[in-house]
């Protein structure tokens, strides 16, 4: 590595026997660059030690650093001195700018004003395209405090070679290399930091000022895309007396206004290597699904020991939600989970719930629905409800009431006829009053309501709940295993005995009075010791 000079004013010397562990240099673009060490006192550098003192300057690599802070310590015969030097632009700070002014104002009359009739040597230039800004009351303050202004307002990016200060535009700064930043090649680790504070959505442009105050073209306002994410931030506005053209300032905006998130990434790299101020990498770390080409923004350097250093990048493209998309903890889960046509892959269930959800896929149609001809085993009766929107088979209209299949009043449930049912069956032939069993009226219907019907459906499970001779007014329970019994009687007469044997028509319905079919039928029930 390159000497390390101390220089006190009046003698310059070449510093030994200081810890190489604790020499660091540490840079942040626009905000910090220092050098720190730990020096022990020895025979050899007696002359040197006694000038590590506050104010002196150590020289690196061409440039000076000013000790301003330093910790003596002294354990037995032994006497160290940690020291702490930021780089001498920090010392522009002694001159100050006592007026103000209000105006648009251009890179180079604020740097002016910051620093002009400065006795301490600074000089400045800047390389790149900067707006004019409106800067309010801009003064009474250091001309390291008005530098940090102008740096935020421009958007400049400062670069130091001792006294004399570079301000460069974003575009400018920086330079492309093809090195990289790469899992398992020269990093094991990525630290993600998101940043919205900064954000704004709105800005707005003034071209420039005729002799009477007006403008050549009206204000000119732009919004960025991402307002409706982030809301309305107004950011400050434009005044640049170099836009004569409304579309030229309109084309200008969209690079002034940051609407994004600022993204800064730290990789510690694994291997020592040279990193410069502001350079490009790409940065390609796998299991984040990371990349994309980023800018150091600072580092911690160990010049002295083969240690790497540890660097801090910047995504320039500001894109957060792409990088965050990319995150594998999130990203890797959800590939396991989900295929790329969104549907749940059955290797990240359990064998039960995957089997499950390949059957309601099978069912699934494109639309979405449930294709139940398809399905196996039946609903419950209590978890099923038909309303709004229910298609019926063809032919059947639930609106058409079917007598037959209405249950009746009983002792303990009211009867499903209200009087509304009542009313839709007066023009039924043969019904009469009989029919008027309702929910207040519980009046039991007795055989006799039966008496003017000339037949009955052709499926005798409805027999059962019919009101019987014996027991009139409730519904007669009969037994099970009859059951498949009456099934035969109705669908295959000729086993029929004589007791019982009513024809069926062709339209399925039995040609015998109901009272008869009734008493058949218990008369059946007695014979078969039921």
């Amino acid at each position: 590595m390159d000497d390390l000079l101390v220089n006190d004013g009046t003698n310059e010397e070449i510093l030994i026997d200081y810890d190489p562990a604790s020499l660091t240099e540490e840079w942040q673009k626009n905000s910090a660059w220092s050098l720190s060490l730990t020096a022990l006192k020895t025979a050899r550098n007696s002359i040197t030690y006694a000038m590590l003192k506050n104010e002196s300057k150590i020289i690196y690599q061409g440039q000076q650093f000013v000790i301003n802070h330093t910790d003596p310590k002294g354990t037995g015969p032994l006497s160290t001195i940690d020291i702490s030097a930021p780089h001498i632009y920090f010392t522009c700070q002694d001159h100050r700018q006592y007026d103000k002014q209000s105006k648009i104002w251009s890179i180079d009359e604020a740097m002016d004003w910051a620093f002009g009739g400065n006795v301490h040597g600074f000089t400045w230039e800047t390389v790149g395209s900067f707006p004019t800004v409106q800067i309010d009351n801009f003064g009474d303050a250091n001309a390291l405090s008005m530098l940090s202004d102008i740096l935020s307002k421009f958007g400049g990016v400062l670069e130091a070679d001792n006294k004399h200060l570079i301000i460069y535009s974003e575009a400018e700064w920086g330079m492309m290399t093809d090195k990289q930043i790469r899992y398992q090649y020269n990093t094991d680790e990525v630290q993600m930091s998101i940043d919205t504070s900064a954000i704004k959505t709105v800005i707005r442009g003034y071209g420039k000022q005729n002799e009477d105050g007006s403008y050549v073209f009206p204000p000119v306002t732009y919004e960025s895309p991402n307002i409706g994410i982030y809301g309305e931030r107004h950011a400050d506005p434009i005044r640049d007396d170099r836009f004569t053209n409304e579309d030229s300032m309109r084309a200008y905006l969209p690079s002034q206004l940051n609407d994004e998130p600022d993204v800064s990434i730290t990789a510690p790299l694994k291997v020592k290597e040279d990193v410069q101020r502001g350079e490009h990498r790409l940065l390609i770390y796998e299991p984040m699904d990371l990349d994309i080409d980023v800018q150091i923004i600072a580092y911690k350097k160990y010049p002295a020991v083969n240690k790497p250093p540890e660097v801090t990048s910047s995504n320039t493209v500001k894109d957060a939600v792409n990088v965050m998309s990319g995150f594998s903890a999130a990203a890797s889960t959800v590939n396991k989970v989900i295929d790329s046509s969104g549907s749940i892959k059955d290797t990240a269930l359990s064998p039960t719930v995957s089997e499950s959800v390949i059957k309601i896929n099978d069912l699934t149609t494109p639309d979405g629905k449930l294709d139940l001809t398809k399905s196996e085993g039946k609903l419950q009766e209590d978890q099923s409800q038909i309303g709004p929107g229910t298609t019926f088979a063809a032919g059947y209209d639930p609106s058409q009431i079917n007598i037959p299949y209405y249950d009746l009043a009983t002792g303990s449930s009211d009867g499903l006829l209200s009087s509304d049912d009542k009313n839709k069956l007066d023009d039924i032939p043969g019904q009469g009053n009989a029919l008027n069993v309702t929910a207040t009226d519980k009046g039991l219907a007795f055989p006799e309501m039966y008496k003017t019907w000339n037949s009955i459906p052709k499926d005798t499970n409805w027999a059962i709940t019919l009101v019987t001779l014996t027991d009139p007014g409730l519904m007669a329970p009969i037994d099970k295993k009859y059951l498949n019994l009456l099934k035969s009687w109705t669908s295959d007469p000729d086993i029929v005995p004589q007791i019982f044997n009513p024809t069926v028509k062709p339209d399925g319905m039995i040609d015998m009075p109901l009272a008869d079919w009734i008493k058949s039928l218990n008369d059946r029930i007695t014979a078969l010791g039921g």
